[in-house]
């Protein structure tokens, strides 16, 4: 459920950051609201400087898994072979690499890039 921040913007009660890169902690540190959770899946190699007072709003709880247990990772597996996890990926030959690594920094690839060795 959202609420409302201090400055009367919306808040959320909990933030997932995909991507982890320092642009997207930032967005992401912004939109949580006091006390909700962020949690970091992506590991883009950003930054976050947690301090107090900081960009976190009081109460806010981080989280940084890395993976879960070998049973959720069985039932990850069997929803995406039932199709339950539908994912975008555009496909580059490896010898385009460097298109992908330009796509990809402006923005350009819905999804994932995938590389296909060639």
């Amino acid at each position: 459920m959202a609420r409302l921040g201090c400055r009367g913007d919306v808040r959320a009660d909990v933030v997932l950051d995909f991507v982890g890169s320092d642009t997207t902690l930032a967005l992401a540190a912004g939109s949580v609201r006091a006390h909700g959770e962020l949690v970091v899946v992506g590991s883009g190699g950003g930054v976050l400087e947690v301090r107090k007072p900081g960009a976190l709003p009081p109460g806010c709880r981080v989280s940084l898994p890395f993976w879960g247990s070998r049973i959720e990772l069985d039932d990850v597996v069997d929803l995406a072979r039932a199709g339950e996890l539908p994912v975008a990926t555009e496909s580059f030959p490896l010898s385009r690499a460097h298109e992908a690594l330009a796509a990809l920094r402006f923005g350009e690839v819905r999804g994932r890039a995938v590389l296909i060795p060639d």
